[in-house]
Order: structure tokens, then C-alpha cells, then sequence
């Protein structure tokens, strides 16, 4: 495994209309990008995947396969399978 790292003044404060671009650069070596649940994360992505032309699937607890995934309902107690293009 490896870390990435990026030193730039324009990331600094972590604004997501300038760490987006560069998720963006870097998206077409993966598969997946995923984020933490945060103020941060949710503002990021959402940017992200209207960049890369995408659907965004947040606040998943468990991934099943490449296309189904578990999410919440309602509550944190109640979970709902969903299979990607059948939602």
C-alpha cells in the first residue's frame, strides 16, 4: 500500500471546490473512492462525482459486492439492502 500526499497552499484549508479537482486527477487509477461520513467528506464528493460523471452513494455501513451495499433508513437500527439501478 501507498500514501498519498498533496502539499500545496491551495489545499491548505481543505476548501472542496480545490480538493476536488485534484481527487478528480487522480480518480481514473481506482476503482472506488471513498470518504468519511464528515462535514468534510460530504462536501468533497458530491463534487467529485459530478465531476467524474458518477453517482454518489453515501453513508453506506457495508458493502455486499461490486453493486449492493447496506445503508440506514430512518434510524441507525434499521437497515435496507440495495443493489445498484434498482433504487
Amino acid at each position: 500500500s501507498k500514501v498519498l500526499t498533496a502539499d500545496d497552499t491551495i489545499l491548505a484549508h481543505g476548501i472542496a471546490e480545490n480538493v476536488a479537482p485534484l481527487i478528480q486527477s487522480m480518480a481514473s487509477s481506482y476503482s472506488h473512492l471513498m470518504a468519511p461520513a464528515t462535514t468534510t467528506g460530504k462536501n468533497i464528493m458530491p463534487r467529485v462525482a459530478a465531476m467524474l460523471d458518477v453517482m454518489q452513494i453515501s453513508d453506506i455501513i457495508k458493502v455486499e459486492s461490486p453493486d449492493s451495499f447496506q445503508r440506514p433508513i430512518y434510524a441507525p437500527l434499521v437497515t435496507i439492502p440495495r443493489r445498484l439501478g434498482l433504487m
